[in-house]
């Protein structure tokens, strides 16, 4: 089927002119009740209970979602939830039929028709609802849980404010960019996880900010939890961000990559593109070698297997680079105690995390 074009979120929810639905109402008062909390309550009072909300917004994202589509890739659960039930069915819908119905409409343009698109396509467009409402329900809280320790940090110098926050400055807007430039690579379809309900045709070039770092939207494009850090100058906030980045890999680990090497074709892993290609000399050298001698000296075919068997195992032992059949970390797993860069990792943790709790400990400051 044709997919219809999606509107975009933002000029959904904040443009005046643009008329409002259920849900864009419910997303916009959860929004207002995290700027009431920052302007109203006191300042202890507001930093407990944004942290609260961040928290929940944070496992809502990652475990909430990440459970609706882990299901959904399993079992294609939320489409036979909406099936089994009947409430995309005109004939046994009634009420939340016509109510889906006129959200979806209000949301889509004039190339959307309800009835003539398939039930995982309405269903896409009603959890991208809920991936909305989450979304931005989680950056409102962080926002406004940074907003409350700003000024916080005890700089010695002047000139040491203005770096950390030059250089949160900068972390914020390249945080902005690489989530601008993967959006226009991949689209709404990719964005709000569309392969899990159904899959479409389409040619995408992987430019801009995906030759820079695999997964860009869960490295780098989380670079401004660490310039929120930096700006603030407090390290609740960073270990908060450190633990919500630390949940985003997890997702990504136990939710995306799964489904990624189910959906599509798995990509042959660097180690066996090395192998192949060094296979394919080895066996041209070892032919040009047995026709130079055909004539004058009997090669026997199973020592000449033999040699050039050793002689591949051997090159492939010694040349093969280390990182190639060492799989990559992710937070602590495939953690390896003899690899410089994952002993660096924890060491840069302890030097983090470690000192400045034992330093608090040992002055008898708890406060948070």
């Amino acid at each position: 089927f044709a997919v219809p074009k999606t509107r975009d979120m933002l000029q959904s929810l904040f443009n005046p002119l643009t008329p409002k639905t259920s849900f864009d109402m419910a997303t916009l008062a959860m929004l207002s009740t995290h700027m009431i909390v920052a302007f109203v309550f006191p300042l202890a009072t507001k930093r407990w209970i944004l942290m609260a909300a961040f928290a929940f917004w944070r496992l809502c994202y990652n475990g909430g979602l990440g459970w609706i589509l882990n299901w959904q890739s399993n079992r294609h659960g939320l489409v036979a939830l909406f099936k089994r039930n009947g409430w995309l069915d005109p004939s046994r819908g009634g009420k939340v039929y016509v109510w889906l119905k006129t959200e979806l409409e209000a949301k889509m343009g004039p190339d959307y028709s309800f009835e003539s698109v398939p039930i995982e396509f309405n269903v896409w467009l009603l959890y991208r609802q809920l991936v909305d409402l989450i979304l931005l329900n989680d950056f409102a809280a962080y926002f406004f849980l940074c907003s409350c320790y700003l000024g916080s940090a005890n700089d010695s110098e002047a000139w040491h404010t203005h770096l950390r926050i030059a250089g949160g400055v900068i972390l914020l807007a390249f945080n902005l960019w690489v989530k601008v430039d993967a959006h226009r690579v991949v689209k709404d379809y990719a964005w709000y996880w569309g392969d899990f309900f159904f899959l479409v045709e389409q040619s995408l070039t992987f430019d801009g900010v995906f030759e820079m770092a695999p997964h860009p939207m869960y490295s780098i494009g989380y670079a401004g939890y660490y310039g929120g850090s930096m700006i603030t100058g407090s390290y609740t906030i960073f270990y908060a961000s450190l633990a919500a980045h630390m949940l985003q890999f997890l997702f990504l680990s136990f939710v995306e990559n799964p489904h990624i090497e189910k959906t599509y074709e798995r990509p042959p892993l660097a180690v066996q593109v090395i192998q192949k290609s060094r296979n394919r000399r080895l066996s041209s050298a070892a032919s040009d070698h047995e026709e130079s001698i055909n004539g004058t000296v009997e090669v026997s075919p199973t020592a000449a297997s033999g040699s050039v068997t050793t002689c591949e195992t051997r090159s492939s032992i010694r040349e093969r680079p280390a990182s190639l059949w060492h799989p990559d970390l992710i937070v602590f797993k495939n953690f390896d105690l003899f690899r410089a860069s994952d002993i660096l990792i924890v060491l840069l943790l302890l030097y983090s995390v470690g000192i400045p709790l034992g330093f608090m400990w040992a002055t008898g400051n708890k406060r948070f």
